[in-house]
């Protein structure tokens, strides 16, 4: 009983600790490199820490005419982001009962609960972000299922680690199209370039960020580190599942760091209403991936 709890739930919860530890440290790897393409010196890949710790010391600031649920998404932003951790494969035990469908329907729950708080805080750039969160996710979450479903098919399951398993490193059509249709996937559900721009901070352009706009102090921690774990388990799971390249995860969550940075320097974001259009190619991919398997 000892050892069933031992690698049936400490280890897991001891990854998913180490997965939301070292989130920040991924974001700062992203944000030195696009620096450093642009031929800026950039900040240290520790900044998102110091941020975190800044915010977390700020005075949380609350408008009246806001409720329970703007207090309350943050921390269901972040849970569904911990239990999405707590599913995926664990490398140092024999975790198998991670679902595909739940791992997607937890991060649906936490965009569910951001967008609800952006309306339930009465501005108008809020409810304006909210309402393209919305959007876009109508769009990314029926090509995440196809996704889903193109790894389903290739290992013959639902769970994440025999999807992990089954990966193999052999490259044919459908390896490198479901590759790069997930990656482009993984830049939108993460609102990064060119979907959206996570370092911009102009309220008619912006949509993530448009819906933090009033938070504050450590709600505003929170949040940004709810996201950066969200970011981390994309990376992980693009690694995991859909990196075509045997090497080790620490390695391929480097690369497909590296990849983000190199993906947003060379793209402007686009207007809102393309994103219909670069979202069904990506489903096209995905589609072509399957027929080709």
């Amino acid at each position: 009983m000892n050892i069933n709890l031992y690698d049936g739930f400490l280890l897991p919860f001891l990854q998913m600790l180490l997965l939301a530890a070292f989130a920040p440290m991924v974001s700062g790897i992203i944000k030195k490199t696009k620096a450093l393409l642009q031929n800026r010196r950039g900040a240290d890949i520790m900044q998102d820490y110091y941020d975190l710790r800044k915010w977390w010391k700020k005075k949380t600031i609350i408008s009246p005419y806001t409720g329970f649920v703007f207090m309350l998404a943050p921390f269901m932003y972040l849970l569904s982001t911990m239990l999405a951790a707590f599913l995926l494969p664990n490398m140092m035990s024999n975790l198998t009962f991670g679902d595909i469908f739940v791992f997607v329907g937890l991060l649906a729950i936490g965009r569910f609960f951001m967008a609800l708080s952006s309306f339930d805080a009465a501005s108008a750039f809020g409810g304006m972000g909210g309402s393209r969160e919305v959007y876009i996710a109508t769009c990314v979450e029926p090509v995440m299922l196809l996704a889903a479903l193109a790894a389903i098919l290739k290992s013959g399951s639902t769970s994440i680690y025999t999807m992990a398993m089954n990966s193999g490193t052999q490259l044919n059509v459908a390896v490198v199209l479901a590759c790069i249709a997930f990656f482009i996937l993984l830049l939108a559900e993460n609102g990064r370039i060119p979907v959206d721009n996570p370092d911009t901070h102009l309220e008619l352009t912006m949509i993530h960020e448009c819906m933090l706009l009033e938070y504050s102090g450590r709600l505003l921690a929170v949040i940004h580190l709810a996201s950066m774990i969200k970011n981390m388990l994309f990376i992980v799971l693009f690694s995991l599942i859909f990196f075509p390249i045997d090497l080790h995860l620490v390695i391929k969550v480097i690369i497909t760091a590296i990849a983000i940075a190199v993906m947003e320097s060379l793209n402007n974001k686009m207007r809102l209403f393309k994103v219909r259009a670069y979202l069904l190619a990506t489903g096209g991919l995905l589609l072509l991936a399957i027929v080709a398997q």
